[in-house]
């Protein structure tokens, strides 16, 4: 694995957990909503399952669990309460933004979450101007991570074939999407959800290209444009 990465035109970026210190939060609110049904998901089962998936398949278990089709009231109390806590204690990753003045050249947001909850978590994490007109959402595709689906059209619309794309994830389905789209990997460990559920070495059994710990050992290492 090479320590010096080639130029790439475009940089891509997850949201939660790259950008946002969010997977811990969100995965307290899901295991206080999921519990109750399936009481053997605990904080590092929920990670296990949900790290960088989309809502759909959280919806997916909850109605397999209960029987029954989820309701917009399950769907509506589920959002205020993550979006509560977001507004609440959420932070940015540290050192993000001075990492994202680095790079030089094109970069995007390709989220597996909605619009609405990217813009809450930029906003609160005072990143929203770095990002306003670079987001995609999963649900712009049909098919969410692990599926290449969101990193191609990202790499499509902002001009860029994909093996020109840097992708920066914190997941092992995020991995395994840019993977899958022909682009280049790097796992960022820089969450606090990596310390209850370390998943540095799965990263890299992924297809991660280089593995970082912390954004400014990223923006340390050759510059990605």
């Amino acid at each position: 694995m090479s320590h010096a990465p080639p130029s790439f035109d475009l940089v891509i970026l997850d949201c939660d957990g790259v950008l946002v210190d969010s997977e811990t939060i969100s995965c307290r609110t899901l295991v206080d909503i999921l519990s109750p049904f399936e009481p053997s998901y605990d904080l590092e089962t929920v990670m296990r399952r949900y790290l960088g998936r989309p809502a759909s398949a959280v919806i997916e278990d909850y109605e397999r669990m209960t029987g029954r089709p989820a309701s917009a009231d399950f769907t509506q109390s589920w959002r205020a309460r993550l979006f509560a806590a977001f507004r609440s204690d959420l932070q940015p990753v540290e050192g993000v933004r001075d990492a994202v003045a680095t790079f030089g050249g094109d970069y995007c947001v390709a989220s597996s979450s909605d619009e609405e909850r990217i813009e809450i978590c930029l906003r609160k994490t005072e990143l929203w101007d770095l990002f306003e007109s670079r987001i995609f959402s999963t649900t712009r595709v049909k098919r969410g991570k692990p599926a290449p689906d969101l990193f191609l059209l990202a790499a499509r619309e902002r001009g860029v074939a994909p093996e020109r794309c840097l992708v920066i994830e914190d997941s092992v389905s995020g991995v395994t999407a840019a993977k899958a789209a022909g682009m280049t990997a790097y796992g960022l460990a820089a969450g606090s959800h990596f310390t209850v559920l370390d998943q540095r070495q799965a990263l890299l059994a992924a297809g991660a290209d280089r593995l970082f710990e912390s954004w400014r050992e990223l923006a340390l290492a050759p510059a990605p444009h």
